[in-house]
């Protein structure tokens, strides 16, 4: 199970690979020959989720520092997988840090968690900002606690998160059902609680599965 929380302060990647379906499943094989989570390489986990309309593959990688995350660039095995990733998939990489956590208070503490054993509905909102004070605006509207997702049934947990560039908000958000998250879109509850600070931002929206997880034993 990986833990999501503020006080972690993990260097945080949400790598988005857009694809197309027949090439979904060997992208997340050639991760899964990358190994698993090592500690003594400072990677704490890897998250890999599939888009249900199988464009996109998204990774939410976390590492114990930037500087295991460089560490890791000098392998040339890995860069070589990666090379063939980009024969067939495009890339981006967002680096951030978690800056606000909520979960359904019937669930117990703040922390997000992700679990292959959970059977939730993910989505991944990326908002990207033109302007680090855009970015701030956004934070502020988005990072405080949210009584209507509180109440809204299958609502299980949201993270938000910070690109260090000020390019970029993530939220990533948990579902009981596909059903649940679409009632709460469609309701007067979602569109009061959408911050102004989104009305010129441009905003890309992933629906996806977890598709497997790998964690360090150790940190």
């Amino acid at each position: 199970m990986t833990r999501v929380s503020v006080k972690d302060q993990y260097y945080t990647l949400v790598n988005i690979f857009e694809t197309s379906p027949e090439h979904q499943h060997r992208l997340i094989d050639i991760w899964q020959s990358l190994g698993a989570a090592d500690e003594r390489t400072g990677l704490v986990s890897v998250n890999a989720h599939l888009s249900h309309d199988g464009n996109s593959v998204i990774s939410y990688i976390q590492w114990r520092d930037k500087a295991a995350w460089e560490g890791i660039l000098v392998d040339p095995g890995r860069q070589e997988r990666f090379k063939e990733v980009l024969t067939f998939a495009t890339f981006d990489s967002i680096h951030c840090e978690v800056v606000y956590t909520q979960r359904n208070p019937k669930l117990g503490e703040p922390t997000v968690e992700i679990t292959e054993r959970q059977d939730v509905f993910t989505v991944v909102e990326v908002a990207r900002t033109r302007s680090k004070s855009q970015q701030d605006a956004l934070l502020t509207a988005v990072t405080r606690p949210n009584p209507v997702l509180d109440a809204t049934p299958g609502y299980v947990s949201h993270s938000v998160h910070r690109d260090f560039e000020g390019e970029a908000v993530v939220s990533y958000s948990q579902w009981e059902s596909e059903d649940a998250y679409k009632a709460f879109r469609a309701s007067g509850d979602a569109r009061d609680a959408g911050p102004a600070a989104l009305d010129d931002v441009d905003v890309r929206e992933y629906a996806l599965k977890i598709a497997y997880i790998t964690e360090a034993t150790t940190i």
